[in-house]
């Protein structure tokens, strides 16, 4: 239904060009946004666009010098490709079709991870070094709101139906609830308490907070799980009443939960003592913990596999998801930092941004091969594709 509506509004536009005597035919770079690949390069300041079927470069939109972009987001309705400049300190908007920078709109401190609302009609970018989150209207291109009171938010997740939003709170430890039709923060819901200041550890509690990146939902909605970094728990919110129904606690200093494609299993990166964590979401207790490698920046499922990145090392390590055990691992590279990930509709193959290289590889789930595709931008930060299940930053 989505890639009908996009074509049917494109060819209305093409008509439309075409009795006006335009060239708009020639224009259209992308004719259909579930068959690219979008690439987030830091460095070059731009956008790429790869066609997935090719896995050539199709299109690149430069942002403007001295905008470092973080994350990169298409609207659910395919028409924006959106993008947060750390730092320009502005919102970046691209037309899908064309490969045009419509606008750039000036937000909050250090913008870096952003969210649609369901409808696409609101785009949320979060500041985390302005402690808020700027609500841009996607009709007028303009800001209608900024949402206060925030302690370094990161990432933003959107209930099923868009009345509600939920911010991680990464300065904090706890999540809050925002009022979509108002644009409010209505509560905070806590996820524990930080325990005081222990004597044989006092720089523990005395150093930079480490709370909640993001509240990953459920495969219903109904439910989120929160990871807390300092207190080394995940706290599962029912969305019904705003409340924690039940703290699971995991490794230590875990980044955030990912949620698997089926929604049995989360699977929480715990950077502090270098496992993860995987918990059963039908009884809400842990599965199985098991060994992984140090800085930790993601997770993507395909083939009946959970593939977790490790940034520094150069490997991505694999696991069974129906024996909850491990599967080896693969050997991207050596002196290679890896980023983040992107898995396709089919949850089969992976795209994963290595940016020391400048170089996207692909993994396919079912054999663990790896083809590397070079030369994609300068420092390749993250990658995204439109209805993916498996579309975060770090």
């Amino acid at each position: 239904m989505l890639k009908a509506r996009y074509l049917a509004s494109g060819l209305v536009a093409l008509a439309c060009g075409l009795l006006a005597g335009s060239s708009i035919a020639q224009d259209v770079k992308i004719p259909d946004p579930t068959k690219v690949v979008m690439i987030v390069d830091r460095d070059s300041n731009d956008i790429a666009f790869m066609d997935i079927a090719s896995q050539k470069i199709v299109g690149r939109v430069f942002l403007g010098k001295n905008v470092n972009p973080h994350m990169v987001m298409m609207s659910p309705d395919g028409r924006y490709v959106v993008t947060g400049g750390t730092r320009a300190n502005k919102a970046y908007i691209i037309d899908t079709r064309t490969l045009t920078l419509v606008k750039s709109i000036p937000v909050g401190i250090a913008p870096e991870h952003l969210s649609f609302s369901p409808d696409s009609k609101f785009y949320y970018q979060g500041n985390p070094e302005g402690d808020s989150v700027t609500v841009i209207d996607m009709t007028s291109l303009k800001v209608i709101k900024t949402i206060n009171g925030l302690a370094e938010p990161l990432n933003v997740t959107f209930t099923p139906d868009g009345s509600k939003a939920y911010i991680g709170n990464y300065g904090a430890h706890w999540v809050g609830v925002v009022d979509v039709a108002r644009h409010e923060l209505l509560k905070k819901i806590p996820i524990g308490a930080a325990p005081g200041i222990a004597k044989l550890d006092p720089q523990r509690y005395l150093g930079e907070i480490k709370g909640v990146s993001n509240a990953s939902p459920s495969k219903d909605g109904r439910y989120l799980y929160a990871a807390d970094g300092d207190l080394g728990v995940v706290g599962v919110i029912d969305t019904r009443d705003d409340k924690v129904i039940k703290v699971i606690r995991v490794g230590k200093d875990p980044w955030r939960a990912y949620m698997s494609h089926d929604g049995n299993y989360a699977i929480t990166v715990n950077n502090g003592d270098e496992t993860i964590s995987i918990i059963d979401t039908r009884k809400n207790e842990v599965a199985a913990t098991l060994p992984a490698g140090p800085d930790m920046t993601g997770v993507n499922f395909a083939a009946g596999k959970a593939f977790v990145i490790s940034s520094t090392t150069g490997f991505v390590f694999v696991y069974d998801m129906k024996t909850l055990k491990p599967a080896g691992r693969i050997k991207i590279g050596t002196n290679i930092r890896l980023e983040t990930a992107t898995t396709d509709t089919a949850d089969q193959k992976m795209y994963l941004a290595a940016s020391t290289d400048h170089s996207i590889y692909v993994i396919t789930g079912a054999t663990n091969g790896v083809q590397k595709i070079a030369n994609v931008g300068l420092y390749p930060w993250g990658t995204h594709i439109m209805d993916s299940k498996d579309n975060y930053c770090h």
